[in-house]
């Protein structure tokens, strides 16, 4: 009768242990701290006196001024325009001749949508890299182009896309802070994906009157089992053990009646 008993509990313990790779990650997961974003960031301070600076705070930061011609796209712009070759067409002949006329009702609605959300166009992918000061009139149906040069487009990006320290929230300067103290560090510093201020990144930041470009530096991928998932096959290995010799010291028992 012991026998028999201690072969049910050796069974009951080997079947709760077989789908420990299961229930060990997921219990890991809702126990956890929230996983580290995917890339790693950096912060180094720029000044628009320095050209090398003017152009990487245009090249990393102005998209939020700016927008390339070739996101006007069927391929790019995802459903985000109506007509977007029409729109495209209109862009590029402004940045040609300086001035463009459209009459499709589709191309007018998409220009002063760009207008509304960009003050700059130009071609990421054409043989020299203009940028162009936009504007539309007449209800979208002239487009005007004309020449800026990068220390301007620059000074915009600053002016209206650059966060200040003072006022941003605790929790986003402890954020900012500490890209700040590992900027020197091989890898950077990967932020949790729920920290305060990383949907912002990569940003201009100005603190204490330095101006910080924070941008990604490393992707990560974070390949592997998780530790999680080790040790539950390690027990679900037990369990089939257990499951064994609960069955071999039940045919004991059996053999013994």
């Amino acid at each position: 009768m012991r026998l028999r008993k201690l072969a049910l509990l050796l069974a009951v313990v080997g079947l709760v242990c077989l789908p420990a790779p299961v229930y060990l990650p997921a219990l890991a997961d809702a126990t956890s701290p929230p996983p580290q974003t995917s890339q790693s960031y950096r912060a180094e301070p720029v000044t628009l006196a320095n050209h090398s600076d003017i152009e990487h705070i245009v090249r990393r930061h102005g998209r939020s001024v700016s927008i390339s011609v070739h996101q006007v796209s069927q391929r790019y712009s995802a459903g985000e325009y109506r007509v977007p070759n029409e729109t495209r067409e209109a862009l590029e002949a402004a940045m040609r001749n300086g001035t463009a006329r459209t009459t499709a009702a589709g191309a007018r609605a998409d220009l002063r949508a760009i207008a509304r959300n960009n003050t700059y166009v130009h071609d990421a992918y054409g043989e020299r890299d203009q940028y162009y000061r936009f504007s539309v009139r007449e209800n979208g149906s002239v487009v005007t182009a004309r020449n800026a040069t990068l220390q301007r487009v620059a000074n915009t990006t600053v002016e209206r896309g650059a966060y200040s320290y003072a006022n941003l929230s605790p929790e986003a300067r402890e954020t900012v802070d500490r890209i700040l103290r590992n900027s020197s560090d091989d890898l950077g510093y990967r932020p949790r994906v729920n920290d305060a201020f990383v949907d912002r990144l990569p940003a201009l930041v100005e603190k204490e009157g330095t101006l910080y470009s924070i941008t990604a530096y490393t992707h990560v991928d974070d390949f592997g089992f998780g530790a999680a998932l080790v040790v539950g096959l390690g027990v679900a290995g037990v369990g089939a053990v257990l499951l064994l010799v609960g069955g071999a010291v039940y045919a004991i028992a059996r053999w013994r009646e």
